[in-house]
């Protein structure tokens, strides 16, 4: 068989091999809509890849690094999405990462430091109860007891977004000491998958944020320190500041009070790095 521009072709174990995956792979991939075989004999039903081909499945292999699925892979590959959504997306995918990664590190490090970050605090729909407390641990309890509630009431849940706390007052001091602490629980949720009235809306923002470890006695020195350095950077707030206890299920099965991680966030108008 001639071919006009005499580009060399290669068969489908040729191509798998060059590319180190199998044929199934290869034929799963135009199935997905990504790989287009340069040529397929009508006769046979052979099918013939060219070099092109080849970069496309190191591209492909390049973006499965990433996390995308198969169909964000291509549909990227082919400029099917809007860039700005898309890049916007995987820039707060990255920050959840980042942190997780701070957060694991001052666990794995027993490390009593703390930390200040800019993050993106993605979009989210949440279930919201009010709450009030004197104790750490009565906070705990009523905190589990919502987010039991709103499974019971029906919700699903987003186990990758930690539920938060919005304090009433907009410079916490957590001393507890007795005093009553109010605060608006919020568990992320579906939207849609229950009653509507109990739901809030809060808007992807960019963030200027502290992370600690420790036991709940660190809270209120946190609160502290991001105020201080809020104030020293000239940040200025957007929305209404939030407390993230990064603990129970989000952190791991083995943690025990002592060994939990917090995070307290506000909300900016204009970063400042």
């Amino acid at each position: 068989m001639i071919f006009p521009d005499n580009r060399r072709l290669f068969s489908i174990s040729e191509m798998a091999h060059a590319c180190g995956v199998s044929r199934t792979t290869l034929i799963r991939m135009e199935k997905d809509g990504f790989l287009k075989p340069y040529l397929i004999d009508p006769g046979s039903g052979y099918r013939y890849y060219d070099l092109q081909n080849v970069t496309a499945v190191g591209q492909y292999q390049r973006l499965q690094e990433t996390g995308l699925s198969r169909k964000e892979i291509a549909d990227l590959y082919y400029e099917r999405v809007d860039s700005r959504k898309f890049l916007e997306e995987q820039r707060q995918k990255l920050s959840r990462l980042q942190r997780f990664l701070d957060e694991y590190e001052l666990r794995h490090n027993h490390s009593k430091s703390f930390s200040f970050s800019f993050v993106t605090l993605p979009a989210v729909t949440c279930y919201c109860t009010d709450i009030t407390a004197r104790f750490p641990e009565e906070m705990a309890t009523l905190s589990y007891l919502a987010h039991e509630r709103c499974v019971a009431e029906g919700y699903q849940v987003i186990g990758s977004e930690p539920l938060f706390g919005i304090p009433e007052e907009q410079f916490p001091r957590m001393a507890y000491d007795g005093t009553e602490l109010h605060s608006l629980i919020c568990i992320p949720v579906v939207p849609g998958s229950g009653p509507e009235h109990k739901l809030r809306f809060f808007p992807a923002s960019e963030a200027f944020t502290i992370l600690g470890f420790g036991h709940f006695s660190i809270v209120s020195d946190l609160w502290d320190r991001l105020w201080a350095e809020f104030d020293e950077q000239g940040l200025e707030a957007s929305g209404p500041a939030r407390f993230i206890a990064l603990v129970g299920p989000y952190a791991g099965a083995h943690y025990k009070p002592g060994d939990f991680c917090y995070e307290c966030a506000v909300p900016i108008k204009d970063k400042k790095r």
